[in-house]
């Protein structure tokens, strides 16, 4: 209840039924994460960034910073100038007394801003020095083969839950993203508003630095007319009576800690907002596991379904689906040959095969199963390709097409 008073968000969110789940093993993580329903839920594993051998994930200079510092500008200070040249990221100011943020995309003179070190340079020059600094979608500014699995990526980050899991696992999920994976910073009562992902599938976080609160909504219809209302709003205090009203309507509430790792699905609407005095340093992976609520979500982006605010281009859906595609290949030709040997990938690969081909797109581009080696040599070249020219959403993926609109961390989200 400390956590809510700190927000000026409701008592009433304390309440037993809105609590997240709280799991007690790396065996009930596994099985959350790779078959478990994320559609209404928030599921915590205290001290999974130890328990899964994350510690060391995160850059040392990023870490330090985050840990030393009390606000996003002296962290950015703190960073030196020639790695702040290699790094992008997405920086959201708000100004003092105010709720509507602005993205920092041009300096004074109307020049596009690139690098995070153009965009400090910017936050240094601005005349208003008392605006709030939200730091989002923090990476590498080039993409670069990483080292656990020689793919190409602009994560910042040394290792992933992906790579706990393990490849055979992970290559199973129909899809997980570590290209576009980012970082999100902020102090207290800074994050990300209310917004569903640009695609509806889940997240899974690290919360590696500082408190936040994690707040997610009924899946689908039940929300729309709060979300038409509310969406990328981040309910700061003093709140307004229609926020706690909203706030109300939340169906899951959990208070994040250093160490917690949470997984959620993207399609909820969502608000993470931090608030300790420690600035809050967290981490999203963004997959679609093989349980048949999140893979019907999943197939819901870009439709009537999903709220109109956060839908997907079609080039970038389309684009992933063919990722989708490559795993549905896969499994059908495993489990045709009879090499798929993963009891919990093996109970679930079936049903997730046919669902996801009652997709129009998916299914025009699902191959018949490869019987000859030239056939399946055909087919690894050719995923090859696309994954050497990935036309990702690169810094874009919790943000809408639409100007001001957040789509995704968890944190801010998640």
């Amino acid at each position: 209840e400390e956590a809510l008073r700190l927000a000026g968000w409701p008592r009433s969110l304390a309440a037993s039924e809105k609590a997240p789940r709280l799991l007690n093993s790396l065996q009930e993580f596994a099985e959350a994460l790779l078959t478990g329903t994320h559609i209404d839920e928030v599921i915590v594993l205290k001290d999974g960034v130890h328990m899964l051998e994350q510690e060391a994930a995160v850059p040392t200079k990023l870490l330090i910073a985050a840990r030393t510092q009390r606000c996003t500008r002296t962290f950015l200070g703190s960073l030196e100038g020639e790695l702040l040249q290699k790094l992008r990221a997405r920086i959201y100011c708000t100004e003092l007394h105010e709720r509507e943020e602005f993205e920092l995309k041009k300096d004074a003179s109307g020049t596009e801003l690139d690098t995070l070190q153009d965009k400090w340079r910017a936050l240094q020059c601005s005349e208003n020095q008392s605006n709030s600094v939200y730091i989002g979608e923090l990476r590498w500014a080039e993409k670069y083969r990483h080292k656990l699995d020689g793919r190409w990526a602009k994560t910042v980050l040394n290792s992933d839950i992906k790579d706990w899991v393990g490849r055979g696992r992970a290559d199973a999920m129909p899809y997980w993203d570590r290209y576009d994976e980012g970082i999100f910073v902020g102090g207290r009562y800074s994050g990300s508003p209310l917004h569903v992902d640009q695609v509806l599938w889940s997240n899974v976080g690290k919360n590696f630095c500082g408190c936040k609160l994690l707040a997610i909504w009924p899946y689908g219809e039940t929300t729309r007319a709060l979300f038409d209302e509310h969406n990328y709003t981040l309910f700061t205090p003093p709140l307004r009576r229609s926020e706690e009203e909203a706030l109300e309507k939340a169906c899951k509430v959990a208070l994040l800690t250093p160490g917690d790792v949470v997984l959620f699905s993207g399609g909820n609407a969502h608000m993470a907002m931090s608030i300790s005095e420690e600035l809050s340093l967290t981490a999203y992976e963004s997959f679609v596991n093989l349980n048949p609520r999140n893979l019907q979500a999943f197939l819901d982006s870009g439709t009537q379904r999903q709220y109109r605010q956060c839908r997907a281009r079609r080039p970038m859906l389309e684009d992933i689906k063919l990722d989708v595609v490559d795993v549905v290949d896969d499994l059908q030709a495993d489990l045709a040959d009879g090499v798929l040997d993963d009891a919990l990938i093996k109970a679930h690969a079936p049903a997730a095969i046919a669902l996801l081909q009652l997709d129009q797109y998916i299914a025009s581009n699902v191959r018949a199963t490869a019987t000859t080696a030239a056939a399946a040599a055909d087919k690894d070249k050719d995923k090859e390709r696309r994954v050497d020219e990935p036309a990702r959403m690169d810094g874009a993926k919790r943000r809408s097409p639409q100007a001001g609109a957040v789509c995704g961390d968890g944190s801010a989200q998640a």
